[in-house]
């Protein structure tokens, strides 16, 4: 390294203090030099070692003047040196903020050209440096010149914002561009800094598509919807809403929620505001609304909070879906409905639904009065007792082909149905069978009781020509064998046979007079008789079957009987069907002779609750009646005789006439010991005297 440049490193390093000593210690040795040179006398390393005193004082003064010299220079050099480099630390820092921010950085002079930008700007821009210094300040600003953007600055007085749309390839991005103007000795810039808003312009963008959407939602809604504040003030209203109150929208905001459509529970606890206030997330309830112009409003009403974006309630959103028509429609279906539940009350069928599970969905109160609650049930059990679907199914048919089907059955206990299915589609569409049913015991029973009497009205009949035609040769037997008798001798033997036909002759008259009175007797009124009497004439009808049969007859007829006010041929009727059911009992459990085959008929007089009876009781020592079917033994048809011996309608119809005479047929029996048969008739009182 040259001198000139360890000097000047020397010198760089700021030791001026150093230098000064340095040219002190030169002036000293010049000094003397200069002084021998010029004023001589002496020598000069006299002169530079043991100067006078007054050379020593001048060149201390020297000395120490350059030494304070070379420490102010020092002082100098370390402050300039420590300022160029807190200015280049802050260049480097600038520098670097400046190259690593994230917005976009600009730097422009008057003219518009770029002197500086960041790394951020070419990306925003997308483009190299050389591109960037090709482009001018009208190409960012979208052709605004620096004058107009400095004339707009100085109105501000401060800075211009700018949004710029910058169009890169088929995008187009959006920049905020805050320019602020420089001016210096180096002459006008404007700085700007600019910030990528492409994403919240887009956002911006979509949160606005979104509320119009929601705003169209709002004011497209096909219920009447309203936002209301805590103090009641409504905010916003759709036109769905403003229709149903009959109100302009501009009309219904800003007023009182309960002055535009008020209801019951304004001003109340249940008011929706409050319930929601109360902590209620929802609230959804029946109201009806009272429009401005008086007209009440069956609405649905919905609240919903209205939430702040700090998650504070600040209102409610209402809904009111108007449910006038469906209100008349429910009322129509109502009034539907009563008139036909009052139809199917009042029915005598009995109408059931039942669905292809076989499981009963519907059932009027006919149909409960006879088989109770049934819901839910399958039909076999109810209507057959059944634990399986019956074969064939008519409901299955009816469902199956869409005719109607019909049937007959009876129930095990001797009652008669007529049954109907039809098929209908029910209101969950599925196909379903609506099934009639009425009880057709009675009208079985009016049928076989109206054969019946046609039988014993043709018996009757057949009854009286028979005996028409028997009554003439016996009565010519009786004549003939009066005038034997009349002609024998009394201990003649001819006289005792004659006499016998005679009497048995009278005995034959009597049964057939006794079977033309049965027939003739139909329509009569009723009359005071005595029920010994009765029983006398039902025995002259049996009484050959029972000897027939070799049933012993025992009567216990009480005399004097309180006579009794009936129709006596059907009293008779009743006598005849209880000894004939006793014969059966006997035959079957004796079919030969026996010593307790035996028919034991009463009667006597009782009272009962203060009123005087007639009681006659028919005993047999038969087969008697199980205790689990006494009680159906009077039912139509139910009977315990086999089949071609039996009607089933004996007892049933004695038991009606005996209803009609206010009389009572009582039963006891034991099975496999003993029946007995009790009639009560009401004794007649005779009122006139």
């Amino acid at each position: 390294m040259s001198i000139w440049h360890r000097l000047n490193a020397f010198v760089s390093a700021g030791n001026f203090i150093w230098i000064g000593i340095g040219i002190g210690f030169f002036y000293w040795i010049l000094e003397s030099f200069l002084h021998v040179l010029f004023f001589g006398g002496s020598r000069f390393a006299e002169e530079l070692i043991t100067p006078d005193v007054h050379e020593i004082w001048k060149r201390i003064l020297v000395i120490t003047l350059l030494a304070l010299f070379g420490v102010f220079a020092q002082q100098y050099f370390i402050l300039r040196q420590r300022s160029e480099k807190t200015i280049k630390e802050s260049e480097r820092k600038y520098r670097t903020i400046f190259e690593q921010a994230s917005n976009p950085i600009f730097l422009f002079d008057d003219e518009g050209k770029f002197v500086d930008n960041n790394h951020a700007a070419l990306i925003f821009l997308e483009c190299s440096q050389e591109d960037l210094l090709a482009k001018s300040f009208m190409d960012i600003t979208a052709g605004r010149s620096p004058t107009e953007c400095t004339e707009e600055i100085s109105n501000k007085d401060d800075h211009w914002m700018l949004e710029i749309d910058y169009r890169v390839g088929s995008n187009t991005k959006t920049m905020l561009l805050n320019l602020v103007p420089l001016s210096g000795g180096m002459g006008n810039f404007i700085y700007g800094i600019g910030q990528d808003i492409s994403e919240r312009k887009r956002m911006e963008q979509v949160l606005k598509q979104a509320h119009a959407e929601l705003d169209q939602i709002f004011q497209t809604a096909s219920v009447g919807m309203r936002v209301i504040d805590k103090d009641f003030n409504v905010v916003k209203v759709n036109r769905t809403f403003a229709v149903m109150a009959n109100l302009n929208e501009a009309d219904a905001v800003n007023k009182k929620c309960f002055d535009i459509f008020s209801g019951p529970m304004c001003h109340t606890a249940a008011c929706p505001i409050n319930r929601v206030i109360r902590g209620e997330s929802s609230v959804e309830t029946y109201v009806d609304k009272e429009r401005p112009d008086g007209k009440s409003i069956p609405c649905i009403l919905a609240a919903t909070p209205f939430i702040a974006s700090s998650g504070e309630v600040i209102g409610i959103v209402e809904s009111f879906r108007d449910i006038t028509q469906l209100k008349n429609a429910h009322e129509i279906i109502s009034s539907e409905r009563d008139k036909l539940h009052s139809i199917l009350s009042h029915l005598l069928e009995g109408v059931s639904i039942i669905n292809t599970n076989y499981t009963i969905e519907y059932q009027n109160q006919v149909f409960m009065d006879d088989f109770g609650d049934c819901k839910g049930k399958a039909c076999y059990s109810v209507f057959r007792e059944r634990t399986s679907p019956c074969t064939p199914c008519y409901m299955q048919e009816a469902i199956k082909s869409g005719n109607i089907q019909h049937l007959e059955y009876e129930t095990v206990d001797g009652r008669s149905y007529e049954q109907a299915y039809t098929r209908i589609t029910d209101i969950d569409g599925e196909e379903k069978a609506v099934a009639f049913l009425r009880d057709i015991s009675e009208k079985k029973t009016s049928q076989a009781i109206a054969m019946h009497a046609e039988r014993l009205a043709a018996v009757g009949e057949l009854a009286a020509g028979v005996a028409h035609e028997i009554n003439n040769p016996i009565t010519g037997i009786i004549n003939y064998a009066q005038i034997i008798s009349n002609r024998s001798k009394e201990d003649d033997m001819i006289n005792d046979v004659a006499k016998r036909m005679v009497k048995e002759g009278n005995r034959i008259a009597r049964i057939v007079e006794g079977l033309l009175t049965f027939s003739r007797r139909r329509h009569e009124d009723k009359v005071v008789v005595c029920a010994n009497a009765i029983v006398s004439d039902a025995l002259t009808l049996t009484s050959a079957q029972l000897r027939k049969d070799n049933i012993v007859l025992e009567t216990k007829l009480a005399e004097p009987l309180p006579k009794i006010m009936v129709q006596a041929h059907e009293i008779e009727q009743v006598f005849i069907n209880i000894i004939s059911n006793a014969r059966y009992a006997l035959n079957e459990k004796y079919p030969g002779p026996d010593s307790d085959k035996v028919l034991q008929i009463t009667s006597r007089s009782i009272t009962v609750s203060d009123c005087p009876q007639v009681e006659i009781s028919f005993l047999d020592h038969g087969t008697g009646i199980a205790a689990a079917i006494i009680d159906q033994v009077i039912t139509p048809f139910f009977s315990t005789k086999t089949e071609g011996k039996r009607t089933g309608l004996g007892l049933s119809i004695s038991h009606g006439i005996l209803e009609n005479h206010n009389g009572k047929l009582a039963i006891d029996s034991r099975e496999g010991q003993y029946t007995r048969m009790t009639v009560t008739l009401p004794a007649w009182q005779d009122n006139t005297q």
